[in-house]
């Protein structure tokens, strides 16, 4: 299974969530799933280095257009991924940075089976609409702060039919092995 991370790539990110993060990416590698993020930094990242202890398989669906535009325009490090994708050349975007942000969004949430969701700002609400919409499963590790205190209540008022099977868990191996039972 591929199972997409996503969280918060900058802004204030406690100890305590670095390390559930790298839990969940130990977790994805030891059951033998792919990990793949938005090729970011923050929590996501920190998946990749969990998933990175135990030889996982981590694949980053970068903004860019290459490797030294992931580097040079968007900061990103390039270390921990077994493969990187980037945007086309030829995209008509490609010099709007937040666009190709979005586009990044949508290619990696489309290429996972599921979705897993660590805290989180706006960015990572966009990622979990987008699974929402494609009717993937959701797994939201609870008690980790930003938007996973609300989307519980956001899915209920939306009241938008999915597909979806959203799971939330405070433990990331238990909410991994929920994952792989709707998934």
């Amino acid at each position: 299974m591929k199972i997409g991370v996503y969280g918060s790539a900058a802004g204030d990110i406690t100890e305590t969530v670095r390390e559930l993060a790298r839990k969940v990416g130990r977790q994805i590698a030891l059951r033998g799933h792919t990990l793949i993020t938005g090729a970011c930094p923050g929590i996501p990242y920190e998946a990749v280095l969990g998933a990175n202890e135990k030889g996982g398989e981590v694949i980053g669906f970068s903004p860019a257009i290459n490797e030294q535009d992931h580097i040079e325009r968007f900061g990103f490090s390039t270390q921990g991924f077994t493969e990187l994708i980037y945007l086309p050349e030829d995209y008509k975007h490609r010099e709007l940075k937040k666009v190709c942000l979005k586009y990044r969004n949508v290619s990696s949430v489309a290429n996972s089976d599921s979705a897993l969701i660590i805290s989180g700002r706006c960015g990572t609400l966009n990622e979990f609409t987008i699974a929402y919409d494609l009717g993937k499963n959701i797994g939201v590790l609870t008690g980790t702060g930003g938007m996973t205190k609300f989307l519980e209540t956001l899915v209920e008022d939306w009241n938008k039919p999915s597909e979806s099977k959203i799971i939330y868990e405070t433990e990331p191996g238990k909410l991994i092995e929920d994952l792989e039972k709707v998934t």
